[in-house]
């Protein structure tokens, strides 16, 4: 490939990101299908005989692929094959690419319509909090000190919402209604709006968060994010799992717990409570039903206790 093609390429590559941001995509999506795009130019240098997108056939595609499958990834001394995820990861963007140039006439046919995607094991996470470990987790922290009152705000939202890591560090001051006990989560995954309810809990600690803790914790400084670091920054994605690891540990809850542990468990813990599932779906703010429907699985408890009460073989002993 020469400097020329490779740069036809990379000029590509920008006017597709131009392009998502204006579709609106969240700016996590936007660095990542980029990245992903880049990694397989870059592969194109290194591997194929190819000069030009133009060239680039479903054939390549099926090579790329492979060399996705067969790929060694080193953990330490660990050496493991890439996960069905991450090779989704590497593929979903390129789909969504080569269609992006035939939509704008650079390439007559789209080499990526019939590739396939490996197929992602959908499941609820270990982790699986119960209703009773789910509280203790909230009320693990707190205090009247402005961390405890972040911190035990932070964790009252992610249960009683279900909101994403993202979603919660991307709130606003203005996004709390303090009168209606309401959260609007702005541009939240798929780039859309949805107002979510707080209850009661999570109502009073963001109230008291806001009232006794951020101004502390703003030390002068010009920002409208609603939770704070200790030097008044917004939060990073590792701060908020921070949170949730500490919580997890002083509630002497041994599981691996992590933010996304407390969405499955608001969306678990309501269901199993009697909340329709398309209620379920609008507070997540998942696009599709089906994505939703992996909360509907009966846990291996729920099985025991039917198949003890149920089963001719059970029934009068115990």
């Amino acid at each position: 490939m020469t400097p020329r093609q490779r740069r036809r390429m990379e000029l590509l590559l920008e006017r597709f990101v131009e392009a998502m941001k204006s579709w609106g995509w969240s700016p996590r999506s936007i660095p990542s299908y980029s990245h992903n795009v880049s990694l397989f130019l870059a592969w194109l240098e290194k591997e194929a005989d190819v000069g030009d997108l133009a060239e680039v056939t479903a054939e390549v595609l099926s090579a790329y692929q492979t060399s996705l499958l067969l790929a060694e990834v080193r953990r330490g001394k660990e050496v493991r094959r890439p996960s069905v995820a991450t090779q989704h990861a590497r593929l979903v963007p390129l789909k969504r690419f080569f269609r992006f140039l035939c939509e704008e006439g650079r390439l007559l046919l789209d080499p990526a319509s019939g590739l396939r995607l490996p197929r992602k094991r959908r499941g609820l996470p270990r982790a699986l909090l119960s209703p009773r470990e789910a509280m203790r987790l909230c009320e693990a922290t707190g205090g009247s000190t402005p961390m405890g009152l972040r911190d035990r705000a932070i964790l009252e939202v992610l249960y009683a919402t279900g909101i994403r890591n993202a979603e919660l560090r991307a709130l606003d001051l203005a996004d709390f209604d303090g009168s209606a006990g309401i959260l609007t989560v702005r541009r939240g995954k798929g780039g859309k709006d949805r107002a979510v309810p707080l209850g009661e809990a999570a109502w009073e600690a963001v109230g008291a968060w806001v009232r006794r803790g951020r101004e502390a914790l703003r030390r002068g400084k010009e920002t409208e994010r609603l939770f704070l670091t200790v030097n008044g920054h917004p939060l990073d994605p590792l701060a908020v799992v921070n949170v949730v690891k500490r919580a997890a540990r002083s509630a002497g809850i041994a599981k691996e717990v992590r933010p996304h542990a407390l969405r499955h468990a608001c969306a678990t813990h309501m269901l199993r409570g009697g909340a329709d599932i398309r209620h379920i779906q609008e507070l997540l703010g998942h696009a599709s039903l089906s994505t939703t429907e992996i909360y509907t699985r009966v846990s291996i408890g729920d099985l025991v206790a039917v198949h003890k009460r149920f089963h001719p073989r059970e029934r009068g002993r115990g």
